[in-house]
């Protein structure tokens, strides 16, 4: 597995990528151990003290691996904070796109064999004390992978999981199933042959799935065509429908033609009366009706005449009858005798002459106009009733018309035209064409589909065959037994210790895969400096070995300060010299500020002061 990035979301939160080396260095309580809890909580291990602001102030909302297995394929695991027993599994593509369409809700367990099965590890049970068994997990196989500097030197192996999980936190009953599992894979070539194998199988499975659904739908909706295996006599017969078809067409067009000339001898005189008398009423009462809306028109336009003319009589009396002494133009006294009272006067306010004949026009032409409306509204009231009369004439004639055709057509149902005949039974079997036709266009897919899906399979058949020879020969030839790959371990564990330690030990790994130095088990050891080059150099080597011959290892392996007090400057500085040379793999290491210069620096991604801790506020880690 390879690590490629770490986020947490929620009030505090960090956003990190890795590489090969990653060295995390700060002060004291500034999350340096809570960064290694959080990638073990992410990988599946129960973790029970988080820091307050996890574990009480529910300041982080979860925590998030993008993570490449051994198989090739990557993912991006979500994972609930302070505690959840689900993990939220979304596929990523190369390009590191989630593929959100397949995500997956796994419980732990489910999670920790999905790990399993993606870094190559076949289902397995481990026995511990009084024949109790434990199925293989991934956090099983953490420990080999994590050593912390609370763990006492002896045990080897850090406790993960928690109190619970009593069969977990028994270091010497589980540690050898561990160590094995780890030491019993096969070289790489093997394991990516078994990858491919498990992959075909499954892809055959899953079309085997396919073909069987299928068959199943066809069985019951294509029965009576399922003896006709071959598809080229399908199309054969869905021809011959076509041709069919198209005949019937033709002669369906004939007879329709026909029928309709049968038909149109049946319209005599008398319907064709009917018919020209409806249309002569229909445009009576379309031309009445124009002329009744002139006549409308012409009596709204009288009406406001009318209207207009006694509003200008009405007006012209009441003003002549306010006593004026005064011109509103000039101001000036008016002399109301300065005007004669002749058929002829002069308007006071304009100068117009004005005769009392004027008034009698006026009137007369007012009368002339309510007369010309009244016998508008006479004509249009006898329109008005001409046309009610039309519209019955014309529903009187529409109501022959209608009962002529029933007449028409009940006759010539009595009648029966045998054109008619021929004409039903045409359409009768281009139905049942028709109906056949899709039956056997259903059933064309459908082997279509079949044998596509036939054909995937036996190359799926042929591809797995041929991956079981590879894996043959490969299991033949494998260069390295358990037992030499136990001995290569235990040659690079002696090499390390020595070097890291600064003397030449006679160290060993025994059958329970504990180390032994100068044939005394390491928890016997009296100096605590050489417990802790011990517990560094077992998991160091165990990990390094892999450059060497060809194991399982989770390719990765974390350090949680590793350096305590009881082991040298010297000492630790080789130690780091030990992790720079390794060829593959990632190392996750924590470690103090104050010795930053022991450190390769290009391999320092982070670096933690008291005001800058590794959790962050969103607004800081963005």
């Amino acid at each position: 597995m390879i690590i490629e990035k770490m986020t947490v979301k929620g009030t505090l939160g960090l956003s990190i990528s890795f590489g090969k080396i990653n060295y995390i260095l700060g002060e004291n309580n500034t999350g340096k151990t809570t960064f290694i809890k959080l990638l073990l909580y992410a990988l599946g291990t129960n973790i029970e003290n988080f820091i307050d602001e996890i574990t009480k102030f529910n300041m982080c909302n979860q925590v998030e691996l993008d993570i490449e297995m051994k198989n090739g394929l990557a993912f991006r695991v979500i994972r609930k904070l302070p505690f959840s027993e689900t993990v939220i599994v979304v596929p990523m593509n190369a390009s590191r796109e989630l593929i959100e369409e397949e995500v997956e809700i796994m419980e732990l367990d489910e999670y920790s064999d999905f790990l399993l099965q993606n870094e190559g590890f076949d289902k397995q049970e481990i026995v511990y004390g009084n024949n109790n068994k434990a199925s293989m997990r991934y956090y099983f196989l953490l420990r080999a992978v994590i050593a912390d500097q609370d763990t006492p030197a002896y045990k080897l192996l850090a406790d993960l999981g928690g109190v619970s999980k009593s069969y977990i936190n028994n270091q010497g009953l589980i540690k050898k199933a561990i160590i094995e599992a780890i030491l019993g894979k096969d070289n790489n070539e093997v394991q990516k042959a078994r990858f491919r194998l498990q992959s075909l199988l499954k892809e055959r499975s899953t079309v085997n799935s396919k073909i069987d659904m299928l068959e199943e739908v066809n069985l019951n909706e294509h029965l009576e065509l399922n003896k006709i295996k071959d598809p080229n006599k399908i199309k054969q017969k869905l021809l011959r429908i076509e041709e069919e078809k198209n005949k019937l067409a033709v002669e369906n067009t004939k007879y329709l033609v026909s029928l309709e000339k049968v038909n149109i001898k049946t319209i005599d005189n008398e319907m064709i009366k009917l018919k020209e008398e409806t249309l002569d009423v229909r445009s009576k009462i379309r031309n009445l009706s124009l002329e009744r809306q002139d006549i409308t028109n012409l009596s709204n336009t009288l009406q406001q005449e009318i209207n207009k003319l006694k509003k200008m009589i009405v007006a012209r009396q009441l003003i002549t009858h306010i006593p004026v002494e005064r011109c509103p133009v000039c101001l000036n006294n008016i002399d109301p005798h300065s005007h004669n009272h002749d058929d002829l006067s002069i308007c006071s306010f304009c100068n117009s002459e004005v005769g009392v004949s004027d008034l009698e026009k006026l009137s007369k032409y007012k009368k002339m106009l309510e007369e010309s409306f009244y016998e508008a509204s006479k004509v249009r009231k006898e329109i008005f009733d001409q046309i009610k009369e039309y519209e019955i004439q014309m529903k009187n004639a529409e109501n022959k018309l209608a009962k002529y055709r029933q007449n028409v057509l009940k006759k010539q149902k009595e009648i029966k035209n045998p054109v008619e005949d021929l004409i039903e039974s045409i359409r009768i079997r281009l139905e049942v064409l028709t109906k056949e036709e899709q039956s056997l266009e259903s059933y064309l897919k459908y082997l279509e589909h079949r044998d596509n899906l036939r054909s995937e399979k036996n190359d799926l058949d042929s591809e797995i065959s041929e991956s079981r020879d590879i894996l043959d020969d490969l299991e033949k030839t494998m260069k390295y037994t358990d037992s030499e790959k136990l001995d290569e371990w235990i040659s690079l564990f002696s090499e390390e210790l020595n070097y890291i330690f600064g003397d030449t030990l006679n160290a060993f790994i025994d059958s329970e895969y504990s180390p032994v130095i100068s044939e005394t088990d390491v928890k016997n050891i009296s100096s605590a400096s050489l417990k802790v080059a011990t517990r560094l150099s077992y998991l160091l080597s165990l990990f390094q070995i892999k450059d060497v011959v060809d194991i399982n290892h989770l390719n990765y392996i974390m350090f949680d300060s590793p350096k305590d007090k009881d082991l040298d400057q010297d000492k630790y500085s080789r130690f780091l010299e030990q992790i720079e040379q390794s060829e593959s793999g990632q190392v996750f290491l924590t470690g103090s500020i104050t010795e930053s210069h022991l450190y390769n620096s290009e391999n320092i991604i982070m670096t933690l002061y008291k005001n800058e801790k590794l959790l962050k506020r969103q607004e800081e880690v963005h």
